[in-house]
């Protein structure tokens, strides 16, 4: 279930494509039928440090704020649209880039 609502719904398909479009192609696109743990390991097989640490947090923003959105929608009953969603993983990014001085993101500059 977690794989579906978090890569491969059509929800969490456009907020990846979003995120993809935001990071210039850093973070992709899930991969088709891939489960969670797969589709980590993955995308961040053979990455140097620095650019493994940053994609991860990226993609854990990304998935993070999926859960929750998905969250406010059965728990709320509200909806945010996914452009909303990235703006959510946005400013959380933001936020922990002043707090911590940690992702290097060219795009977020």
């Amino acid at each position: 279930m977690a794989d579906h609502l978090i890569l491969q719904c059509c929800f969490a398909k456009e907020v990846w494509h979003l995120a993809s479009l935001w990071t210039q192609d850093l973070v992709k696109m899930p991969t088709e039928g891939l489960p969670i743990a797969a589709w980590w390991e993955q995308e961040l097989a053979g990455l140097p440090k620095k650019l493994r640490r940053t994609k991860a947090s990226l993609m854990m923003y990304t998935a993070w704020n999926l859960w929750k959105e998905r969250n406010r929608h059965s728990f709320e009953h509200t909806s945010s649209d996914t452009v909303r969603v990235l703006q959510d993983i946005k400013v959380e990014v933001s936020v922990q880039k002043l707090a911590c001085g940690g992702l290097v993101i060219p795009f977020l500059s």
